[in-house]
């Protein structure tokens, strides 16, 4: 029921989007997305526990910073500049690919923010890292010892530029 929520309330978003703001081909951003106020953390999971590192975001121990600057972006009816963003989330595992999200574009003001560790589906995406749990019976979120790096990136749409993007090294 919430999926159905969130994505409706996301589609209504992006209808009043397009009524609302009209994207200049000539728009630019630049930033950069910190883990803990750096581009790449490592952390140590001992138990390989996806509910410690949600926990640990939560908390505030871990933080998401999303910061950039931008250049003839839209402007709301109030005169403020907007960028749309897609966020890409990549899961690895002893440098192999295995899964990845891309979200739908958010619009966002420039400056700094701290962003929720579920705007970019880390947490899903490594309880789901070993296989689904509901079909293979393996408890939800438990990793296997290895290295896991979590990229999380986000894209400009409509402008130009380049958000520098994140990295969380996972170690079990």
């Amino acid at each position: 029921m919430l999926v159905c929520f969130a994505f409706a309330e996301a589609q209504t978003a992006k209808i009043s989007l397009n009524r609302s703001i009209s994207l200049n081909p000539k728009a630019e951003v630049v930033g950069q997305l910190l883990v803990n106020g750096k581009s790449s953390v490592e952390i140590r999971l001992n138990e390989g526990n996806v509910v410690d590192l949600f926990k640990n975001f939560k908390t505030g121990k871990h933080q998401i910073q999303f910061n950039f600057k931008g250049a003839g972006l839209a402007k709301d009816q109030e005169g403020r500049g907007v960028a749309l963003f897609t966020f890409v989330t990549e899961i690895y595992k002893d440098g192999k690919l295995m899964r990845s999200v891309k979200r739908e574009p958010l619009t966002f003001f420039p400056g700094e923010m701290l962003e929720p560790v579920e705007a970019f589906d880390v947490i899903p995406l490594l309880t789901f890292a070993q296989g689904n749990p509901l079909e293979n019976g393996a408890y939800p979120g438990k990793l296997t010892k290895g290295k896991y790096l979590i990229k999380i990136k986000a894209i400009p749409m409509g402008s130009s530029g380049k958000i520098e993007e994140a990295n969380l090294i996972v170690w079990i």
